[in-house]
């Protein structure tokens, strides 16, 4: 009875859903998180000494090192212990390690930890004999384990590369999802639906820096993944939103308030379902999966959430409130460009009697003192002898 009773619950929350009601609160959401993600990053980037090591940018972006030490059951039974000893000895070489993560493998004595750290120049034939020697020196210290550590250098030409052609990505991304709305709705529905997008973009991030997941290039290809699945969520309540403007077309004073929020109750349990069933898919492959696939599901996770609270909470509000400042800005608009005709008082006017008779009938004048026809002589129009004149109000 009590798990019936949370359901009906749930369905009147959806059937009496008025997001426009709480639209101001809705809009606080995002500007909280993004300030705790700033706190966060002040707070962890004055600790370290590095705010990009803050923020969390990989070493696809940023350049540097990645040391693999692959240390069988110990990389897991004596993570910590390993740990403190490699970057020991990093730390005599003079690098300093700004990332630690453990990869565990289907077969246990593949398992291994993975240490990221900047290069300390630029030059890559230094880099490379920096690398040999560390390399040299923790198999050493793991003599037991043969060939133990691999490190693979990432050039800063290479990561700015790499993000220069992320950001294209996305660029294209979103030129082209605005184009195909705005030709397939309207105006102020492209620009609702780009300005939900950008929302699921900067949330997701700032989550991501909350949480202290790593940015790479599989945190790219996750990001362009939430733009192409919360913008069907939009799309889909855009659409009713379009089936409910079709019987009020032409007419003035729209509500589209009341229509945004129909629209909204008439959507809310698919995206809430179609939303938490694909989490869970996603939830069981990062805690299933290895470190590279959690790397790419995590910020999945963090996009799913921010693509349905701006699908159902933002877009709706947005599009509602820009379409009604569109209409009234183009009344005003026309109004001020109307023609009207303007007559002055001491006009005086002329009439034109108009013959409306059938053409078939005699051309001959009338005889003295016969009367006109009733109705075959009318003043149809009228104009006045002084200027005339055309002002626009």
């Amino acid at each position: 009875m009590k798990k019936t009773g949370n359901m009906k619950g749930f369905r009147n929350l959806c059937s009496n859903f008025k997001v426009s009601k709480h639209a101001k609160w809705f809009g606080m959401v995002p500007f909280a998180i993004i300030i705790i993600a700033v706190i966060v990053i002040i707070a962890v980037g004055a600790t370290s000494g590095s705010y990009t090591d803050a923020v969390g940018i990989g070493i696809d972006f940023e350049g540097g090192t990645l040391l693999t030490v692959t240390l069988g059951r110990d990389a897991i039974d004596k993570y910590e212990e390993n740990v403190k000893i490699v970057e020991d000895a990093l730390r005599e070489e003079g690098v300093v390690v700004s990332y630690v993560q453990q990869q565990r493998a289907d077969n246990i004595d593949d398992s291994s930890i993975t240490f990221r750290y900047k290069n300390i120049s630029n030059n890559d034939k230094e880099v490379m004999d920096l690398n040999k020697t560390i390399e040299n020196k923790i198999n050493n210290i793991f003599a037991h384990i043969e060939d133990n550590a691999r490190a693979e250098a990432v050039s800063p030409t290479a990561a700015a590369d790499l993000l220069s052609k992320a950001g294209i990505a996305l660029a294209v991304s979103v030129v082209l999802i605005l184009i195909y709305i705005v030709i397939r709705f309207t105006l102020m529905s492209g620009f609702a639906a780009i300005i939900a997008l950008i929302h699921d973009v900067v949330i997701m991030f700032a989550l991501t820096v909350i949480c202290r997941v790593q940015i790479n290039s599989s945190y790219v290809a996750a990001m362009i993944t939430i733009i192409a699945y919360s913008i069907n969520n939009t799309i889909i309540i855009f659409d009713r939103c379009r089936e409910n403007l079709k019987p009020l077309k032409g007419q003035r004073n729209i509500n589209y308030t009341d229509i945004g929020d129909d629209a909204v109750r008439a959507t809310f349990t698919r995206s809430i379902y179609t939303t938490f069933t694909t989490m869970v898919t996603v939830i069981f492959l990062a805690i299933l999966g290895g470190d590279a696939i959690r790397e790419f599901c995590v910020p999945i996770i963090l996009g799913l959430l921010a693509g349905m609270y701006s699908s159902v909470c933002l877009a709706t509000p947005l599009w509602a409130a820009m379409s009604k400042s569109f209409d009234k800005t183009k009344e005003k608009y026309m109004k001020r460009h109307a023609v009207t005709y303007e007559k002055k008082d001491d006009e005086e006017e002329l009439s034109i009697p108009v013959y409306t008779g059938d053409v078939s009938e005699s051309k001959e004048p009338k005889k003295a003192g016969e009367k006109q026809p009733k109705g075959k002589g009318k003043v149809v129009y009228k104009y006045s002898k002084k200027n005339t004149t055309f002002k626009k109000k």
